[in-house]
């Protein structure tokens, strides 16, 4: 069985060569998305063991995505094939600097993931399970999926990492805010980026929005900072790692193979200060190339910018 699962929505993804979008015509590079799907492939990638849980489609995108978590060495083998729901798509618009998401993901396969669809043995034989609030949005039934993937692995003590991942246009943010507060204590690792973590808190800076986090019962806090790093707190320290000096291109999917990268390092037996300074190194990666997936580094790329980023950390005063 693979040590590290993730649980979710994946997407075939069609990314603008051009500028303008379908207005004035453009090119589309088909490539792939979703949040869980891009962390297993990360995952792999990285040197971890990866193993994934979702329906797909019984159609041409659902083929194409069995074809790269095959290729990519993911453990799909307990993915379900939904013959009567399709396989989500989403459309990547490109207008000067700014990049413009449109999703066709209404009634996919993977919204209709139900707890009962979780493989026995699959979760309690991991070392670490991976879920985000994108999956709680997309429906009530995908939401209860992955409760019940948290109480699986909690029983088999089995590490819980969570990415938030709010996005306002999936749920409401007072849905979001709720539930995603009410999942962070029956978690080990919480990943917020900066701006969910100013949702979820109302705070604005760093410290307070981590203390918060901590407060709420969050035994690890990792707060991803973008260009400014990330910091990582427990309720006895508070480190700050900072990120690598790079051309941003693309910040799609940057978030979840930092997530990826943190998972196998922990699985690893890395500390969370290493484990962060191996996922800072590869996000700052990810960011440089276009999509969610293409990008996404291999081990041996990542740890040639890990020292230079460790000798830059520093313990903060609680």
């Amino acid at each position: 069985m693979p040590d590290i699962i993730s649980i979710g929505e994946p997407l075939v993804e069609f990314n603008a060569e051009s500028l303008g979008g379908p207005r004035v015509g453009s090119l589309y590079s088909i490539g792939f998305g979703g949040d869980s799907s891009n962390f297993a492939v990360a995952v792999s990638r990285l040197g971890g063991s990866s193993g994934y849980m979702t329906r797909v489609g019984a159609d041409h995108f659902g083929a194409l995505l069995q074809d790269l978590w095959h290729e990519e060495r993911v453990d799909a083998s307990r993915v379900i094939t939904d013959e009567r729901h399709p396989t989500g798509l989403y459309f990547i618009l490109r207008h000067g600097g700014r990049s413009e998401f449109v999703y066709r993901r209404a009634d996919s396969a993977a919204s209709h993931l139900e707890p009962s669809d979780l493989p026995e043995g699959m979760i309690e034989e991991a070392k670490l399970l991976h879920v985000t609030g994108i999956t709680q949005a997309i429906s009530q039934s995908a939401c209860e999926t992955v409760f019940a993937a948290i109480e699986r692995a909690r029983a088999a003590q089995v590490t819980v990492s969570y990415d938030p991942n709010i996005r306002p246009a999936i749920w409401p943010l007072q849905t979001a805010r709720a539930i995603v507060r009410y999942t962070i204590p029956q978690c080990d690792v919480v990943l917020p980026n900066l701006d969910e973590g100013r949702l979820l808190t109302g705070y604005e800076d760093p410290r307070a929005i981590t203390q918060e986090l901590l407060e709420l019962g969050a035994p690890l806090v990792v707060l991803k900072l973008g260009s400014s790093g990330s910091v990582i707190a427990t309720p006895d320290d508070y480190y700050s790692v900072p990120a690598r000096p790079v051309l941003a291109k693309d910040p799609t999917g940057a978030g979840d193979c930092f997530d990826a990268a943190f998972a196998v390092a922990i699985t690893e037996g890395k500390d969370p200060v290493d484990a962060a300074i191996f996922a800072t190194a590869a996000a700052s990666r990810v960011v440089q190339g276009l999509g969610a997936v293409a990008p996404i580094p291999t081990r041996s790329a990542v740890l040639e910018d890990v020292s230079e980023l460790r000798a830059e950390v520093h313990p903060r005063a609680s």
